[in-house]
C-alpha cells in the first residue's frame, strides 16, 4: 500500500466517525440531559435579550450554569456563565457561589483563588459577595489548595481588622 492510499483511507475513516459523533443516534440522550440542553437553550435565549434589566439577565445566565452543571456536568460551560452573571450583577453572593462551585469540578482552582481575591479587593466588607468570597478562599485553602496556613493567615488579618475599626 502506498503513502498515499493510507492517508486517504484515514482521512476517510475519520470523516465518518466525525459524521457518527454529529449524528443524533451516536448516543442516546436521557430524559434528563434532553431537559437541561432546553433548559440551557432558553436561558441563553434570555440572558441575549436586551429588552430585560441586567440583574434578569444574571439570572438567566445562572440558569444556564445551574443547567450545564448539573443537567450535562460541564463545569467548565457552567463557569463561563456564572462568570458572566456575576459581571453583570457584581452584587449578587449566589453568582459567587455558582461560579466556585463550577471552577471547583472544574478542578481550576487556581483561577478560581484569583477571581476570589478580586472579588475581596472589589468589594465592601460586609456585603454579601464579599463574606461569600471569604468563606470561599478560606474554604479554597483548607481544602483542594492544602494552603491552611493562607487561611489562618485570613481569619487573622480579620480579626485584627475587626478590633481596629
Amino acid at each position: 500500500m502506498t503513502p498515499g492510499l493510507g492517508l486517504v483511507i484515514g482521512g476517510v475513516l475519520f470523516v465518518a466517525f466525525l459524521l457518527f459523533k454529529l449524528s443524533p443516534f451516536a448516543l442516546p440522550r436521557d430524559e434528563h440531559s434532553q431537559q437541561a440542553r432546553k433548559d440551557l437553550a432558553e436561558a441563553k435565549r434570555r440572558s441575549r435579550d436586551r429588552s430585560k434589566s441586567e440583574p434578569e439577565r444574571a439570572t438567566a445566565l445562572r440558569e444556564a450554569a445551574v443547567a450545564a452543571l448539573e443537567g450535562l456536568g460541564r463545569p467548565s460551560l457552567a463557569a463561563s456563565y456564572a462568570r458572566r452573571a456575576e459581571k453583570l450583577d457584581p452584587q449578587d453572593a449566589d453568582a459567587v457561589g455558582l461560579l466556585a462551585l463550577s471552577l471547583r469540578q472544574a478542578s481550576r482552582f487556581r483561577a478560581l483563588e484569583r477571581f476570589l481575591w478580586r472579588r475581596l479587593a472589589d468589594d465592601t466588607p460586609g456585603a454579601p459577595g464579599y463574606e461569600r468570597a471569604y468563606r470561599e478562599l478560606l474554604s479554597l485553602y483548607e481544602g483542594p489548595l492544602r494552603r491552611p496556613e493562607m487561611a489562618v493567615a485570613l481569619r487573622r488579618m480579620r480579626s485584627s481588622r475587626a478590633i481596629a475599626i
